[in-house]
């Protein structure tokens, strides 16, 4: 079974430091938007984080996921 991603999305460019706090996801920055993309287990902790940034989290969404039996899997 795959493993569950997710991408979480803010409003902002990161600065050097918060890159550095979430350099344990991939992080994309554009047009003042910023996405980090993490594992099922590691969503907690890093919604903690945005929050203890006071960033303004925009969306949660689950980007890949496990293929279902006969039908068309996420990618």
């Amino acid at each position: 079974m795959a493993e569950l991603v997710y991408e979480l999305s803010f409003k902002g460019a990161p600065s050097g430091a918060l890159r550095a706090a979430f350099d344990d996801c991939e992080l994309r920055a554009s047009r003042g938007l910023t996405t980090l993309r993490c594992r099922q287990d590691a969503l907690p902790e890093l919604l903690d984080r945005v929050q203890s940034f006071g960033l303004e989290l925009l969306d949660v969404q689950l980007v890949a996921g496990p293929t279902i039996p006969g039908g068309r899997g996420r990618s």
